[in-house]
């Protein structure tokens, strides 16, 4: 039998929650194995029970959604962090994702585009739609509000630029790892190298330095 992928969701919206909750668990796929009203909740819980991806609301009660990912990117590296509001903030989802948030969603986005974020930060390691795209990074590179404050230019091999374009592209280590005839885990080494390179915390940092740096055209 496929093993579940396990997923948190603290959110202290009843209703929301509850909805969230069942159209996840009627997929083959996943099982919410946490259930928290909000993110003091939720951290407890995650001593016990670490799962793969973590659901927050922005606008909790407590601890902000924001600064529960903080404390979750600091402790469970491996986790997935999708952060859920229903306001849309430039600075705001640049802060979020130089915290180590993996990708942002709006409470207003359908069931399909949840799942696919989910499968996102899965496969690729985050999750980027029309909002929070290339747009928005364009935009905030541009105007140099809330870009996260990597280190300056480094020098990249070939290999590595190869892969920082495939990344840009949304593909994932394994496809990449096709595409440059090269294991998945020696991807995943290479991506590793990147992000200690850069000072990034995860791979949304890789495409916003990029951006940032001009690495690739917006």
């Amino acid at each position: 039998m496929k093993k579940k992928i396990t997923i948190g969701v603290a959110e202290d919206q009843i209703v929301y929650r509850n909805g969230l909750i069942t159209m996840l668990n009627d997929s083959d796929d996943y099982k919410v194995t946490i259930e928290a009203e909000n993110g003091m909740e939720m951290l407890r819980k995650m001593k016990d029970n670490v799962p793969d991806v973590v659901l927050l609301d922005c606008r909790m009660p407590e601890l902000k959604g924001i600064e529960v990912a903080k404390k979750i990117r600091e402790k469970y590296e491996a986790v997935k962090i999708l952060l859920l509001s229903m306001l849309d903030n430039q600075e705001f989802v640049a802060q979020a994702f130089e915290y180590g948030v993996n990708g942002y969603l709006s409470k207003d986005d359908s069931p399909d585009e949840i799942i696919k974020a989910v499968d996102s930060v899965l496969s690729t390691g985050y999750y980027l739609n029309d909002r929070t795209s290339k747009y928005l990074i364009g935009e905030l590179v541009r105007q140099g509000k809330g870009v996260p404050s990597f280190g300056g230019v480094v020098e990249f091999s070939r290999v590595e630029m190869q892969i920082i374009k495939f990344i840009c592209e949304e593909k994932s280590a394994a496809e990449i790892g096709v595409l440059l005839y090269r294991s998945k885990r020696t991807i995943d080494g290479y991506r590793s190298g990147i992000m200690k390179k850069i000072g990034a915390k995860n791979v949304v940092g890789i495409v916003i330095y990029a951006a940032k740096h001009k690495l690739i055209e917006m």
